[in-house]
């Protein structure tokens, strides 16, 4: 590690160390957590979310505004939690302090004194009953997207093989689906419907976490990792670089949700 990072990760220590101790626990009326498989559209999802002017939300992934979460890069997962759930999933001896956890993303929140606080992270698909149950109000948000273009995504960013990135995509929305069974205020939605009906798939949502759906607006153009667009379908893209290969590999690692689902590797 050079000098710069050593710094840089030195200082965010320091201020999470002072969040801890000094940071003021928030009180919003609701907790939003989105939830997803990686290259789910998450990001996407969180970005319109956020932009909601009773919204509040952090600079990135809430798992990188505190210290009390596993982060899947740091224990040699990247973009493959779900291979290794147990480290995720909150257990007695093993758990995060809460207060702590929340001293430090309040104090990270766009604005605190907003009604709603929006958090992303990953592997709270594994953790989502822990949430609920010392989040007040919280409510999940789940989004689901073809397994087969998930796979390529993680392939192609991750390095991952086709056959890792399915397993992952399986195992994590299997977790999060069992997960969303214990709690009671979920809405799970699918990448292709949002991508097909933004306007009315975000009505739908701003309907369940109560907001006036006026004030979002869904049709401007939005930046994720570094590409700008419309909400639009970016499936067909992923699909067509899968092999023949690939795709047997991906069925064969992931054919009992990709069925569940209705997924195919068509364009």
């Amino acid at each position: 590690m050079n000098l710069r990072k050593w710094l840089k990760k030195k200082r965010r220590q320091m201020k999470l160390n002072r969040l801890a101790r000094e940071g003021k626990a928030c009180n919003p009326k609701k907790w939003v957590f989105v939830v997803g498989c990686y290259n789910s559209g998450t990001t996407l999802l969180h970005d319109v979310i956020a932009s909601h002017p009773s919204v509040a939300h952090l600079p990135r992934e809430g798992q990188y505004c505190t210290d009390q979460l596993t982060v899947p890069s740091e224990v040699g997962l990247t973009r493959t939690w779900a291979l290794a759930p147990e480290l995720f999933v909150p257990r007695p001896g093993n758990e995060p302090d809460v207060e702590k956890l929340k001293r430090q993303w309040c104090g990270m929140m766009s604005n605190p004194r907003l009604p709603v606080f929006l958090e992303k992270s990953i592997p709270n698909a594994a953790r989502i009953e822990w949430l609920d149950r010392h989040f007040p109000g919280a409510h999940f948000i789940a989004l689901v997207r073809n397994g087969y273009a998930v796979a390529e995504g993680i392939n192609r960013k991750a390095g991952q093989s086709v056959e890792i990135a399915a397993k992952q995509w399986q195992q994590s929305n299997r977790i999060m689906l069992d997960q969303l069974d214990k709690v009671e205020r979920k809405l799970i939605l699918k990448y292709e419907d949002v991508t097909a009906q933004p306007a009315e798939q975000m009505q739908h949502i701003m309907n369940f976490l109560g907001l006036d759906g006026s004030k979002l607006l869904a049709d401007r153009k939005w930046t994720v990792h570094g590409v700008t667009s419309n909400i639009r379908n970016m499936n067909a893209r992923s699909l067509e670089r899968l092999s023949e290969d690939d795709r047997e590999y991906i069925r064969r690692e992931a054919g009992e949700l990709l069925d569940y689902f209705g997924y195919t590797p068509d364009p």
